[in-house]
């Protein structure tokens, strides 16, 4: 028998060496939950230490998404503007994910190069139990849910020409191997920065058509 119950896992920016913070759970379980499992519960949270940042104002909503396949294959989104569209520089390594599978996705391999465009942008993370193994109080389950409010800045005249919000949300599964359950939310976290950088991407590319990119011929 599994126990459903939603337990976000405060996550920080400056993930380092897999090991972050977590606020203590508090005293009072419910539903019967002894200290000793809750106690067990937030060292595997702990264990997954997401980093993030604090979010922007949401312009737009994406709706309700679920991660796909984000395919390094792909071809860049832009054609003739390939290596003119910046992505700033990360603060974390959750920030680094997304911004590497996004500058890849708008410029391929192509580095950037005098950019007419910056896009700038905070990341968030957060990492929820969803599923807790009976008796054992042991996560079973978890979601991997990454956010990024962005915007689109014109350089010649420093205008923000587009802004909005996309997020991933990615499930995966969890189990008493610290280990196994640290290298679990870490493929997690890289699933759903490619993912969400394929979001933004297809978000931006009309705004950048807009502005003087062609329509790619397929």
């Amino acid at each position: 028998m599994l126990w459903f119950k939603a337990i976000p896992a405060k996550v920080w920016s400056g993930f380092a060496f897999g090991i972050a913070k977590a606020e203590p759970i508090p005293a009072r379980v419910r539903n019967g939950f002894s200290l000793r499992k809750a106690a067990v519960v937030a060292a595997l949270v702990a264990m997954g230490g997401l980093a993030a940042c604090t979010s922007g104002p949401v312009y737009s909503n994406g709706g309700p998404q679920q991660a796909g396949a984000a395919s390094p294959s792909q071809p860049a989104l832009l054609t003739t503007m390939r290596g003119r569209v910046a992505v700033a520089e990360p603060n974390t390594r959750t920030d680094q994910i997304f911004r590497n599978a996004l500058l890849f996705r708008l410029n391929g391999a192509e580095p950037v190069s005098s950019p007419l465009f910056e896009v700038r942008y905070f990341v968030s993370a957060m990492d929820t139990v969803t599923s807790i193994e009976s008796g054992s109080g042991v996560p079973a389950a978890s979601t991997y849910r990454m956010q990024a409010d962005y915007t689109l800045i014109r350089l010649s005249d420093g205008q923000t020409i587009g802004a909005g919000t996309r997020f991933s949300t990615v499930p995966y599964d969890r189990n008493s191997q610290l280990y196994a359950s640290q290298s679990a939310v870490e493929d997690a976290r890289e699933r759903a920065g490619k993912d969400l950088a394929e979001r933004v991407g297809m978000a931006l590319l009309p705004v950048l058509k807009r502005e003087g990119e062609p329509t790619p011929v397929n």
